[in-house]
């Protein structure tokens, strides 16, 4: 009887053993991440998308500023072909005309994006925050776009991966303005 108690309790023990090894090995959040979400345009996104990339939860403000950068340049890059392909199937030449504007700002955005790396790496702060502002821009300048002559909407689609580069590129501009405050 004693040995089959044994057994029983042993079953049960192993299982709760592994659970509460498995949850203290538990990868604990980046308090910058939360500090500079907070400060963003989407802090909810923020949390999300910077919280979750690979190296963030153990990066100091530069670290997660190069992160900042890399997704999104990678949201930016992903999202040109969208826009190129808006181009290429509008008949209307005004609606062409605006969708071009937007693949010239997302182009603009991109080298901004790939910029403000080296200033990263050099440490030229100013110049980080600079180029992370025309980065903003960019998305900002093609939803403008759709407001100038005629207004019109522009497709959700595109007005969603306005909206995301922006929020991704808000991140970058706090990151900048933390960074410039421990110079």
């Amino acid at each position: 009887m004693a040995q089959s108690l044994f057994l029983i309790l042993g079953s049960f023990m192993l299982p709760l053993s592994m659970f509460l090894t498995l949850s203290s090995t538990h990868i604990k959040a980046n308090p910058l991440v939360s500090e500079i979400c907070a400060q963003t345009q989407n802090p909810s996104q923020c949390n999300q998308v910077l919280g979750s990339a690979p190296g963030a939860s153990t990066s100091d403000l530069k670290g997660l500023g190069y992160i900042s950068i890399n997704i999104a340049l990678t949201n930016a890059i992903q999202t040109s072909p969208y826009i190129a392909s808006l181009v290429k199937h509008a008949t209307d030449k005004m609606l062409k005309s605006r969708y071009q504007i937007c693949v010239e700002s997302y182009t603009s955005s991109i080298d901004a994006l790939k910029e403000s790396k080296k200033f990263l790496d050099n440490g030229d702060i100013p110049s980080l925050q600079t180029f992370a502002s025309t980065a903003f821009d960019g998305p900002s300048d093609c939803d403008d776009n759709f407001e100038e002559g005629p207004p019109a909407a522009p497709p959700t689609q595109l007005n969603d991966a306005n909206n995301k580069l922006k929020s991704l590129v808000s991140t970058l501009l706090v990151i900048g303005k933390l960074l410039e405050g421990k110079e």
